[in-house]
């Protein structure tokens, strides 16, 4: 892979740091560029007092930000989250600048993965590269072809309301986190223009319905970056996802008319889909921010909405004891849960969830 250095500033700690980790990355066999068009990754060095984003043109260059700085105790977590929103990033790594040899570095993700190791540039090296090397299939086609009698909702519809709103009450539904807070308004819209994303908030519902009109595999699932306990308008809050194309990355959302063009479902509709058509036996799945003890989980920090993610998560499934009706686990995440209906899977993960996701280097 090819990739670019970006300096903002200097930190003599933190760039000394990066540079290690630019030899690894050689000495694995990527290539160094200029030409900032032609990168799959980028490692940008910036700050906390003044962290700068670099505003790719396409979803596929993955931004890491590297920073170095005291140790920030309790509110380190924080920080970080905030540095990794300003900047745009993929990934954000964080150095603890002690003048030892034996320094730790803080790793945070979009999907609020927030853990450390001890400095090696190539242990670095190895959490970067499944990020860097992963493929986005989050985009959607939306057409108005969505049968009138839906435009309302359905029955179905009205499941995922409701248990969206049980989400909110088993304490396992986050609270958006205030993008308006710490972007300016052009970052905004850059957020939108590279990945669709008008708000965050974790954690997805979806479910069958049978349209027949519409494809084999038709389901609904919540909309990107709503409050999922308060789903209402078929859409925008809920979509009918008809099918994906995995070699575009993209979703086909069958919509009703006079639809809001800025509309998206959850970036794990690819996920969903191949879960979907590989189990028959599968009518519902959820995701969630939460845990539970004695599940298999994915080796790799995999961002949500990469087919890499969504592959690895159907191979673990397929490794349970029964498909239709079994939970994952995505490494420093969540939960993807599997089950007949809404009503099945809530009735055995009520009481069986930690609110507190485990992290792990």
């Amino acid at each position: 892979m090819k990739f670019a250095v970006l300096k903002n500033g200097d930190n003599p700690f933190r760039d000394k740091f990066a540079g290690e980790l630019v030899d690894v990355c050689i000495k694995q066999g990527h290539e160094i560029s200029s030409d900032l068009d032609d990168v799959n990754f980028v490692l940008n060095l910036t700050n906390l007092e003044n962290p700068r984003s670099f505003r790719r043109k396409s979803k596929s260059v993955f931004v890491i930000s590297i920073l170095s700085g005291e140790n920030q105790n309790g509110t380190m977590k924080a920080a970080c989250y905030t540095t990794l929103i300003r900047t745009l990033s993929n990934l954000l790594i964080y150095a603890v600048s002690d003048n030892s040899k034996k320094f730790d570095v803080y790793f945070t993700t979009p999907e609020a993965g927030f853990y450390h190791l001890q400095y090696n540039p190539f242990e670095v090296f190895k959490r970067i590269l499944p990020i860097a090397s992963s493929h986005f299939a989050t985009e959607n086609n939306l057409v108005p072809d969505l049968p009138e009698r839906y435009w309302n909702g359905s029955p179905v519809v009205d499941r995922i309301q409701f248990y969206g709103k049980e989400l909110d009450k088993m304490g396992i539904l986050p609270t958006p986190f205030p993008l308006r807070e710490v972007l300016t308004e052009k970052d905004l819209r850059h957020l939108y223009k590279i990945f669709g994303i008008t708000g965050a908030s974790y954690g997805n519902l979806s479910t069958r319905e049978n349209i027949p009109e519409l494809g084999e595999t038709t389901f609904w699932m919540t909309g990107r970056g709503i409050d999922k306990s308060n789903i209402s308008k078929v859409g925008k809050d809920v979509l009918l996802v008809k099918d994906f194309n995995y070699e575009s990355g993209t979703a086909q959302i069958s919509m009703p008319l006079n639809f809001d063009p800025k509309s998206r479902v959850s970036v794990d509709a690819v996920e969903h889909s191949k879960i979907y058509k590989m189990f028959s036996g599968i009518g519902a799945i959820v995701h969630i921010h939460a845990w539970m003890d004695g599940v298999l989980c994915t080796h790799q920090n995999h961002p949500c909405g990469t087919i890499e993610l969504a592959d690895e998560v159907v191979e673990l499934i397929k490794r349970t004891d029964n498909p239709s009706q079994t939970a994952v686990g995505l490494k420093n995440h969540g939960l993807t849960i599997t089950g007949h209906s809404l009503e099945e899977i809530f009735k055995r993960i009520r009481g069986n969830v930690k609110t507190e996701v485990p992290m792990f280097a």
